[in-house]
């Protein structure tokens, strides 16, 4: 039988993880974006095709770890 204590411990430790994975998710997009801006810049092209491509691998990205997250939550 677990105790009040117990289950206000449980679901604070999954707030953290949520918000956690949530900054994580957040460094990910940031950082492609990033590179992809750095290296528009370095190659000198017109339009942002690498601050593009980079934007939406950091999102998937950024998605994949989320679902990891929620997946290994499931299985606690």
């Amino acid at each position: 039988m677990t105790s009040k204590k117990q289950k206000t411990t449980k679901k604070v430790n999954v707030f953290a993880r949520f918000s956690s994975a949530g900054i994580q998710m957040a460094v990910v997009i940031v950082g492609a974006v990033f590179l992809g801006q750095y290296l528009d810049s370095f190659l000198e092209s017109e339009t942002p095709w690498m601050t593009i491509l980079f934007s939406l691998i950091g999102v998937f990205g950024g998605l994949y770890l989320i679902i990891k997250e929620v997946i290994s939550l499931n299985k606690d």
